[in-house]
């Protein structure tokens, strides 16, 4: 009787983990990401003071705050692969400042970005191994204001990518987090030249399972 017990156990939490990334179902979520990158990184988020000294006189700080959310919507064309659509949304505030100067510059930044996304689940019960990969393709305006005033507008295309966890909580939704890696290519328009900027970090996510369209 115990055996029958444990297997029945068995069977209902891989059905159940089962249903919820079957064939037909809908997924959609939002997380953001924690990155370490050459600079504080144009899709995370992140709060940093930098304090640079020009000469013996002479020295400035910048501070910056940054907050960056990735909301994302997909369908299960068959079990356990789930395609559809990223987004990345992101807002950022700065100031740098000079001992000595009569002015600081503030520094404000918005960004939108959309692109294609493919994840497959792993069953194995109640946390789900996943791997995945996205590419977005947006734009970021960053405007100076005060002693240095000016505006740039740059496009951006994004290939991203990783494993990550799934922590099932009930039966329609879950925490993620995935081991991330993000190459973004910047192009700036205005003057006329291109970047690169890799991150490596962790993205941290909630997402929701759930039903089938009724059949008409």
């Amino acid at each position: 009787m115990k055996i029958l017990n444990i297997l029945g156990i068995t069977f209902l939490i891989v059905f159940s983990t089962h249903a919820q990334t079957e064939k037909g179902r809908f997924l959609v979520g939002a997380g953001t990401n924690l990155g370490i990158s050459e600079s504080s990184g144009m899709m995370n988020l992140s709060f940093s003071r930098q304090k640079t000294f020009i000469n013996d006189n002479l020295s400035g700080q910048t501070n910056s705050n940054n907050i960056f959310i990735a909301p994302k919507a997909g369908y299960f064309i068959v079990d356990n692969l789930v395609a559809g659509l990223d987004m990345a949304l992101g807002w950022g505030k700065g100031t740098t400042s000079l001992d000595g100067a009569s002015q600081n510059s503030d520094l404000n930044t918005s960004l939108f970005g959309i692109g294609p996304f493919v994840r497959y689940y792993f069953s194995s019960g109640k946390v789900l191994p996943f791997a995945e990969v996205n590419t977005l393709f947006g734009s970021r305006n960053i405007e100076f204001t005060g002693a240095f005033a000016s505006e740039n507008q740059q496009t951006f295309t994004n290939i991203g990518g990783g494993v990550g966890l799934a922590f099932l909580l009930g039966n329609r939704s879950s925490i993620d987090l995935v081991l991330n890696y993000n190459s973004n290519r910047i192009n700036f328009e205005s003057e006329n030249y291109t970047d690169r900027e890799n991150t490596l970090g962790i993205k941290i996510g909630f997402t929701m399972f759930l039903g089938k369209v009724p059949e008409i």
